[in-house]
């Protein structure tokens, strides 16, 4: 039981780690799109975050994960994990990600088409503050999960 903890803990830092990573990528990312820095950059710095962002969020997976085969979990146990696990929340999750990558891959297409114009401008902004908002609402839950596997 002990062991499990120490992992779930690891894979929640380790999360933790990309999900900053992905925050810097996504700043780097606006910093060359609105300082009008080399195209080449701008697609590169995408597949970092993208990897970063998915990294983090199977780091998180696992963390959830770790010890749910084994049979001696209380209905505590249970119940925080209905909790936590909501569907809704999942959703909205998925969708925010899912608009962020759209938006994102749309404006360094737009910029390489058009170069850099309102609407470029308009699609990076709206990508980056759903981004922000995924990777705070993954970085929030994983210090709950921290702080939940503390008191344990």
């Amino acid at each position: 039981m002990k062991k499990n903890k120490k992992r779930k803990i690891k894979y929640y830092f380790a999360a933790c780690f990309f999900t900053f990573l992905a925050l810097l990528e996504l700043v780097l990312i606006s910093l060359e799109v609105l300082q009008h820095r080399r195209q080449t950059d701008i697609p590169k710095n995408i597949i970092y975050a993208v990897f970063a962002i998915s990294f983090a969020f199977y780091l998180y997976y696992k963390a959830k994960t770790v010890g749910t085969d084994e049979d001696d979990e209380d209905e505590r146990e249970e119940f925080i994990a209905v909790k936590t696990d909501h569907q809704m929340y999942k959703i909205a999750n998925w969708l925010i990600y899912i608009l962020s990558l759209v938006f994102i891959t749309s404006a360094a297409f737009m910029y390489e088409a058009q170069g850099f114009t309102t609407p470029v401008i308009i699609l990076t902004t709206i990508a980056a503050t759903l981004s922000v908002l995924w990777n705070l609402l993954l970085l929030i839950e994983m210090i709950i999960g921290i702080t939940n596997e503390l008191r344990n």
